[in-house]
């Protein structure tokens, strides 16, 4: 039996045209796997090999069996490094949906809905 990890995901996000704010905090378990039996970004399991980008949105709770990161990447960052741009857009691989960049860092999706996570965004596409 492997060991099981508990992580929060925030997927809180603002309503463009209200300017609503709705908070939403998911919890999510992760089953520690050797690194051949990982299915990496795609699944419920984590490996050293994948331990460290998990974290850039996810919150693990202790005791947490990889090294933690010092610092999370956010669109913000990608924007400030030139990578991005607001206005950009962005394509959900294997899909057709897309993601404008915001002047605040941010990932608004055709709904309107603004996320400052990229994972919650592409959850949120996924569960619609």
């Amino acid at each position: 039996m492997y060991e099981k990890l508990t992580a929060r995901l925030d997927e809180s996000y603002t309503v463009l045209d209200t300017g609503e704010r709705v908070t939403r905090i998911r919890e999510y378990v992760f089953t520690v796997v050797p690194q051949a039996e990982c299915a990496h970004h795609s699944g419920d399991t984590i490996c050293g090999a994948c331990a460290e980008t998990w974290q850039f949105d996810y919150d693990f709770d202790d005791p947490f069996p990889f090294p933690r990161t010092t610092h999370r990447l956010t669109v913000r960052d990608l924007i400030d490094a030139g990578q991005l741009h607001p206005g950009d857009t962005l394509t959900m691989a294997d899909t057709d949906i897309r993601a404008v960049v915001t002047a605040t860092g941010g990932l608004m999706l055709p709904d309107g809905r603004v996320f400052d996570n990229p994972s919650a965004a592409a959850i949120a596409v996924l569960d619609q």
